[in-house]
């Protein structure tokens, strides 16, 4: 399939209250809630910048937090997710149903975690520009599935983030006979979710990241 046209990128957003709790013996609430809108604001700004990607649209169940963490950005659009309507697959739901008055002119839909802090113009290109239907990028124990690039059409592909992603989503592939492919890069591979993340990442990236929390990590 592969069909050319416009890309919606999509960034789920927790609230500023609930994430990173993993880092919570390393930052206190306060540095964790700056951590993740730093995070998301890093990887909605290389969207904006990436020239494969349309439109960006963050969607969350905290828009004030979502509008905090992208004040000054102009072009991203925040989606409310329903209370009734929790969950992160639940979410890209939401987000996708929300394409359907964008077609034709979005043919594509391309999930982004927003706690990827090594991501760079070069990786979201490698996504967009590889030849499958169904492109997934994993993390860095080739497990999970941080990026996903899905066709806007086939709206029977079922979003199974959780553990062992990577798997259930080339299965939910073969299912609908789809040509899927794996795209393994540091920027794609890299999130952040545990101090032993935040180890594995480019001393450059860390000190960034110790720039826009405004605290010591290791």
């Amino acid at each position: 399939m592969n069909v050319p046209g416009g890309v919606l990128a999509v960034v789920p957003l927790r609230d500023g209250v609930s994430g990173k709790s993993r880092l919570a013996t390393d930052l206190d609430p306060a540095a964790r809630r700056r951590l993740v809108a730093a995070l998301a604001r890093h990887v909605v700004e290389v969207l904006l910048a990436a020239e494969g990607v349309d439109r960006v649209l963050v969607v969350t169940a905290d828009v004030a937090f979502g509008r905090e963490t992208l004040a000054g950005l102009t072009d991203p659009v925040i989606l409310e997710q329903p209370a009734d309507r929790p969950g992160l697959n639940t979410a890209l739901d939401v987000a996708r149903e929300h394409t359907l008055g964008l077609r034709p002119e979005v043919s594509r839909l391309l999930v982004v975690h927003a706690d990827l802090p090594a991501l760079a113009l070069d990786d979201v290109d490698a996504v967009l520009t590889t030849d499958a239907d169904v492109v997934v990028a994993t993390d860095r124990h080739a497990a999970g599935t941080n990026l996903l690039l899905v066709p806007v059409a086939e709206q029977a592909y079922r979003f199974r983030f959780g553990p062992g992603s990577r798997a259930a989503h080339l299965a939910e592939a073969d299912r609908l006979g789809l040509r899927a492919a794996v795209v393994q890069r540091p920027g794609t591979a890299a999130d952040l979710d545990t101090i032993d993340d935040w180890a594995e990442l480019p001393h450059e990236v860390r000190a960034r990241v110790r720039t826009a929390v405004g605290h010591p990590l290791p």
